[in-house]
């Protein structure tokens, strides 16, 4: 661990000690035993949900003829998955590192695994603007609606670049012309295979796109399991505000390690400014902070023993035996 990550996290545990002590550590101690019962649940909600991605994944690997066994996708997402939670690239070391543990063809791996990425941000972000437009007629005040359009142009923004059929890519190149560098020319020919997965392949993009719906669904669940262990009100329109917020938090605090504190913060603001308990938005946190260690706890586990697995099958036999004296 490098020292800017050990003082990141210092950072981030003063941040939770900050947003712990204005709450209440007794009031937070006691929502805490109270939802303490929704945790099971949530890692049940949670679990369904890491198959469903993982099939969503594995719909586009078979288009690329990239065959792998689900319980390795499984791993493989696992493992990544905890590298960017708990390191400050966040995705940008979790794709990368789901590609390269793949076999296979690399270009063909790549399309698929961030294909599929793409899709599921796409359905986020659906989910996010429909959180916009719950939480205008919810919360009132020209503050909240100056916050509200930000937050719902950035997924906008985000809409329209997962759904842009032109590469991004390619313009820039071409403008470059002879002087472009050969990874930019990469880069543009895998985003013009990205972007051109879905008219090669409509059924199977369906069918992912129903799947990651169906994922957004589990996540909003998992909110409504803690308000209900913690005795408060379930609206639907409240559900989706609080999960826009806290996939605002996880873009704005996507370079903390494990966010930690960020994703305290931003739950109990989310749940003050809803009319909620903010220490019950301190508990949904941890209770999903709980649910991702565990995840991390497994992945890691996996690749320590994929990894001892393939290095004990690389040794030729009899290479870990000594020689017998003549």
């Amino acid at each position: 661990m490098k020292r800017s990550d050990t003082i990141l996290i210092v950072v981030g545990l003063g941040l939770f000690a900050f947003v712990a002590s204005r709450i209440g550590w007794i009031a937070l101690v006691h929502q805490l035993m109270k939802a303490s019962l929704a945790i099971p649940v949530l890692v049940s909600v949670s679990f369904l949900r890491l198959v469903l991605q993982t099939h969503a994944w594995r719909i586009a690997l078979r288009e690329e003829g990239v065959a792998a066994a689900f319980r390795e996708l499984l791993g493989i997402r696992l493992a990544s998955q905890s590298m960017g939670y708990l390191s400050v690239l966040g995705p940008a070391l979790s794709e990368p590192m789901k590609i390269k543990l793949l076999k296979g063809s690399w270009n063909a791996s790549a399309t698929a695994t961030l294909a599929d990425t793409g899709i599921y941000w796409f359905t986020s972000a659906i989910v996010g603007l429909a959180g916009c437009v719950a939480a205008a007629i919810l919360l009132a005040g020209e503050q909240n609606a100056r916050t509200l359009v930000g937050v719902a142009l950035l997924f906008a923004l985000l809409l329209t670049l997962l759904v842009r059929q032109k590469p991004l890519l390619q313009g820039l190149v071409t403008a470059l012309g002879e002087r472009a560098p050969g990874w930019l020319s990469k880069g543009a020919a895998l985003e013009q295979k990205i972007r051109s997965f879905r008219t090669r392949h409509p059924l199977s993009v369906r069918a992912m796109l129903y799947l990651d719906l169906l994922c957004q669904v589990l996540l909003v669940a998992e909110t409504a399991v803690v308000l209900f262990y913690a005795g408060l009100p379930i609206h639907l329109p409240t559900l989706l505000g609080i999960e826009t917020a806290t996939r605002v938090t996880k873009i704005v605090a996507g370079w903390l390690p494990a966010r930690i504190g960020a994703d305290e913060g931003g739950a109990a603001a989310a749940f003050a400014a809803f009319g909620l308990s903010p220490a019950a938005g301190v508990v949904l946190a941890l209770t999903r902070r709980f649910r991702d260690l565990l995840w991390c706890v497994l992945g890691l586990s996996w690749f320590a023993w994929r990894s001892r697995k393939l290095t004990r099958d690389q040794v030729p036999d009899g290479a870990l035996f000594p020689c017998k004296q003549s």
